[in-house]
């Protein structure tokens, strides 16, 4: 298998999974780096996931503080949490279609991003009829700020400044931009 073949069976993968919980109206958009590699067994949108699943998990812990009891609890109930992040019309996409390579530095991030573009423009207008002028976009990363905050003109873009990944201990960084962006909205 080639490896254009291979980033297209996992990006079918990660998009199967990401629709399921596509909400009907879009009232907050998360835009994230990309997807893991699917040999990592990981995605915000995989149900069974393990280990390394920080961006689903201080996600939850911001937006639903009481539902979440331990990072076990949200395992295990991550269908319900994302049911649940579904409906309240929330709903994240990345900003490349395929994964990114394993220790890319953030030059080789940001043209990445820069370089996929257009086609996170063509998957925003594919989800267009379920968002309107209210939805709110928060770019996640410092790659997907810096690429996409002033490519994606038109957009709700709601963080001013760079929105922290929760993983390699800014996890509490991400949290209180979050709970800071939900207050401000």
């Amino acid at each position: 298998m080639s490896i254009i073949e291979e980033h297209m069976k996992e990006s079918d993968a990660f998009e199967v999974a990401r629709k399921k919980y596509r909400p009907a109206h879009i009232k907050t958009l998360f835009i994230a780096e990309a997807p893991p590699s699917t040999k990592s067994q990981r995605f915000f949108y995989f149900i069974a996931v393990p280990r390394a699943d920080t961006l689903f998990l201080e996600t939850m812990k911001v937006l639903y503080p009481k539902e979440f009891r331990s990072v076990q609890h949200a395992r295990l109930h991550k269908k319900e949490f994302l049911t649940r992040f579904m409906n309240d019309g929330f709903y994240l996409i990345d900003a490349c279609r395929f994964p990114l390579p394993n220790g890319a530095s953030f030059a080789e991030k940001k043209r990445a991003i820069k370089d996929n573009l257009p086609l996170l423009r063509k998957t925003l207008k594919g989800i267009s009829a379920l968002c309107n002028s209210r939805t709110k976009v928060i770019l996640i990363s410092k790659s997907v700020y810096v690429a996409c905050s002033s490519g994606l003109v038109g957009l709700n873009v709601i963080n001013e400044c760079m929105f922290d990944f929760p993983g390699s201990g800014r996890q509490r960084h991400f949290r209180h931009k979050l709970r800071s962006l939900r207050k401000k909205s």
